[in-house]
């Protein structure tokens, strides 16, 4: 429906002025009488109000909640709804109280927040104000009755059940947000206010909003009682009430219901139906949509393609576990090809094991013979199915390590034909095997880590060689497998430097080296790459010596400090640190070291390293380097002493950017809060340069950020940020950018790092075994990555798992509307390639 008339329910410093006020506010009863004369006296000026916040804001939370408690009873309007609204985020206990009362003010704009508030507590909280309620909802106009309405429906008051339902269908709930922004109107919540039967009989009701929601309710009853309903709700003129219905048909699933579903969806246009496939996934989630493939029309062959395609990518886009039965009997149907490597790669995307089979199968099919160049040339064009193949079949074998012996029989010889099938293998294969522990790809992983071609001569040019192209993949593999022979490959090619070359990137300006340069770049990065997989200490005094190396290239070296956090234990970290408290000097080249070995402090965090951290974050030093520092200060975390050491910091304007980034990183939520809120003292530049830094701190994530409840932490603070005002705007910036490089993770960003499938998978996996904290890490995370699918999933879950998803879900569903805020792009694909599917 497109109209609300139908009840839809989808959808510095301070001046002189604020000085006198910032003075009475912080004494309480001087405040209280100060704001109780504003309505007979002059009202606070916007600039007087937003600097009264201000002051606030930059506040620990303790001294924030009785300044707010003061405003929320005796502020001015505007300060009263912003009161209330800080009080609810502070979780603060006398909350429900505080805006009871305040539904007896005479500003309807303050009842509407209040209501608000009241709605987005527990009912059994909320119940204290429930006389003030009633009594303001037959007081109320058109600018507090749907809140105050939808307040009533959390509390299920269905002595009002009547004229809320009025409200409803004129469309007013709809408008209802949650605080803080999102929209509140929840079907599952309405539909408690009747029985199922009753809700039944408006299902002919000429409001077509009203019988769009009773086809969602009788929907989610799966009741084969109310079929006949369903069966012509499913037939309604209004696409919106025919896709709600579609679900319930669904989701009773006998042939009795099929048959009128499968007829709709065949007799839909295209925009009809991608309206009821959409409503199948948000109904019923992948199940739905596999249900929906025997509807795709026959011919044309391009309309056949077209509509098959749509509904596997929004199986992929969606990653619903509960679709993977279903997935397999399609299998087993033995779709053509391309069908059948976009069911395997759905299966895979979530987990399955038997999709290792069928990807196996599909490595060796060459696409120059089995599709048909005339009519599908996008296929024939490249070979992005099987290089997706094969990284999904390694994301397999990284999240079932104790099946790789099935992993091998299903996949081995399919990963080895399509290795040798290219003139240089691809990566991805490589990577399946090695995961997969195979014997029978050694002898070629050594040959190609260690080519016979001799290295470039003094100002060669042209192509790069091919085989020092393979070789650097070939090196981090063979690390990867352990191989007994391969150490001394790995020690051999990771300095390969001739000792009167200069191959950093200013030395082979002109000196007729780069091609040279770079081939030793290459192995070395391999190498590096190699240690890191192995995780052998043994390695350390070797990548050390990489890293000190001043005539080795930049890029090289970093790579070695990565995988020096790999290969330390506690003596080698107390090494790193040691090495860079005492390169003390400004010199550029002795600051790079410096900087490198803050890379291995991020990757390897040690907490008790703080102290001697802070003491490094100073103005003297390049900003890059600082940069580094506040991250390795911040990773592990900060305890409360690092913490208000930061907050000392961020007073000289020189390195507020550096220990707001520590603190937003590694600090709780309130430190990143107060952290944010203090640029509202600062300069727009300085605000949007943290923003870049923040981002730019982010792309890689290994299982140690999973396992340590770092990635909680980012996300945690992220939505903590979200609700810090700066200049009167919420500071949504943190959670966009980190949402964008969790998107980010289509592909394995290095030795021991997670793709999306991996980091996916697990967090379902915690969602249903972890402690109390880590469910709740683990929801939040995946509702920050907006994985519907798996949340979908994981509301089937009994106990505090189910309710954790479906309150995330339901938010998920109706987020919170931004705009204006500019995202960094996403970079362009990794060496594996771009995915044959659209980005999620």
């Amino acid at each position: 429906m497109s109209s609300v008339d139908e009840g839809d329910f989808k959808s510095g410093r301070f001046k002189p002025a604020a000085v006198l006020v910032g003075v009475l506010l912080l004494s309480g009863a001087g405040a209280a009488g100060y704001f109780a004369t504003q309505s007979s006296a002059r009202k606070l000026t916007a600039e007087q109000i937003s600097n009264i916040k201000k002051d606030i804001y930059v506040l620990p939370q303790a001294e924030q909640i009785p300044k707010w408690k003061q405003l929320a009873e005796a502020g001015s309007f505007e300060l009263q709804q912003e009161a209330l609204t800080q009080l609810y985020f502070l979780e603060d206990k006398d909350l429900p109280m505080i805006a009871a009362k305040a539904l007896d003010n005479v500003d309807h704009r303050v009842r509407g927040v209040a209501a608000q508030v009241l709605a987005s507590v527990a009912p059994q909280a909320a119940d204290v104000g429930r006389s003030a309620l009633i009594k303001a909802f037959k007081e109320a106009n058109d600018s507090d009755r749907p809140q105050i309405a939808w307040a009533l429906v959390n509390l299920n008051e269905k002595s009002l059940f009547k004229e809320i339902l009025e409200i409803y269908k004129k469309g007013h709930l709809a408008s209802v947000q949650r605080v803080g922004g999102g929209r509140a109107f929840d079907v599952e919540t309405f539909a408690r206010m009747a029985t199922p039967d009753e809700w039944a009989s408006f299902s002919e009701d000429e409001n077509v909003g009203l019988r769009q929601l009773v086809a969602s309710i009788l929907s989610k009853t799966g009741d084969k009682k109310y079929l006949s309903k369903l069966i012509k709700l499913v037939g309604d003129k209004d696409i919106e009430v025919a896709r709600e219905a579609a679900n319930g048909l669904s989701k009773i699933g006998d042939p009795s219901a099929l048959k009128p579903l499968l007829d709709a969806l065949t007799r839909a246009n295209k925009d009809e139906r991608q309206a009821f496939l959409e409503g199948l996934r948000d109904g019923i989630g992948g199940i739905g949509l596999v249900m929906a493939l025997p509807s795709v029309q026959k011919e044309p062959y391009e309309v056949n393609k077209h509509q098959t395609q749509q509904i596997f990518n929004m199986l992929r886009i969606l990653a619903d576990p509960r679709a993977a039965d279903h997935l397999v009997k399609y299998l087993e149907t033995k779709p053509e090809p391309h069908w059948m490597t976009e069911a395997a790669l759905r299966l895979a995307e979530i987990g399955d094991l038997r999709a290792a089979k069928y990807l196996g199968e599909r490595l060796r099919m060459d696409p120059l013979k089995i599709y048909d160049k005339q009519k599908d040339p996008e296929r024939v064009r490249d070979d992005l199915e099987r290089v997706v193949s094969a990284r999904m079949l390694a994301d397999l074998a990284v999240l079932h390590p104790d099946k790789v012996e099935q992993l091998r029989n299903d996949a081995e010889e399919g990963a080895l034909f399509w290795a040798h099938d290219r003139p240089q293998p691809h990566a991805n294969a490589l990577r399946f095997l090695a995961a997969v522990g195979s014997k029978k790809i050694l002898p070629d992983l050594r040959k190609w880590s260690s080519p016979n071609r001799p290295m470039p001569k003094d100002g060669e040019s042209g192509a790069f060689p091919p085989e020092y192209e393979t070789a650097p993949s070939a090196l981090r593999y063979l690390g990867w497998t352990k191989d007994d022979n391969g150490w001394s490959i790995l020690e051999r090619q990771l300095n390969r430097r001739d000792p009167k070359d200069d191959i950093t990137q200013e030395g082979m300006i002109g000196a007729g080296i780069s091609m040279r340069g770079m081939v030793v770049r290459g192995l070395s990065v391999g190498a590096a790459q190699g240690f890191a997989q192995w995780g052998d200490k043994k390695a350390f005094p070797l990548l050390m010596k990489l890293i000190e190396d001043e005539k080795q290239n930049e890029g090289a070296r970093e790579e070695a400090c990565r995988a020096l956090a790999w290969v330390s234990d506690d003596a080698g970290m107390k090494e790193v640190i040691h090495k860079a408290k005492a390169l003390t000097s400004t010199d550029p080249k002795k600051q790079f070291i410096r900087a490198c070995l803050m890379e291995t402090l991020i990757r390897h965090p040690v907490p008790a390293h703080a102290s001697d951290l802070l003491g490094m974050l100073t103005k003297d030093y390049d900003m890059a380097l600082r940069r580094q520092v506040a991250r390795a200060i911040g990773w592990p975390g900060v305890d409360k002493a690092t913490e208000a050491a930061l907050f000392e910091k961020m007073k000289d304007p020189a390195l507020m950017n550096d220990a707001a980034l520590a603190l937003i990183i590694g600090g709780s939520e309130e430190g990143a809060e107060r952290a944010v809120a203090m640029y509202n003292n600062s300069s727009q530049e300085a605000l949007d340069d943290l923003k870049d830094v923040y981002f730019n701190s982010f792309g890689y994530w290994s299982d140690e950020d999973l396992y340590q409840g770092r990635i909680y932490r980012w996300v945690n603070n992220a939505e903590a940020i979200a609700k810090t005002r700066v200049r009167d705007s919420l500071q949504e910036w943190a959670r966009l950018r980190l949402g964008a490089q969790f998107n980010n993770l289509e592909f394995d960003n290095g030795p021991r790092s997670m793709t999306r499938v991996v980091l996916r998978f697990r967090l379902i996996d915690i969602a249903k075994k972890g402690d109390a904290a880590a469910k709740k890490g683990a929801v939040a995370t995946l509702k920050f990555m907006r994985e519907q699918g798996s949340l979908m999933a994981l509301k089937d879950e009994k106990g505090d798992t189910g309710e954790l998803a479906r309150r995330a879900l339901f938010e998920l569903m109706n987020p919170k509307s931004v705009v204006g805020e500019k995202v960094p792009e996403k970079p362009e694909a990794k060496p594996d390639g771009v995915n044959i599917l659209p980005p999620k």
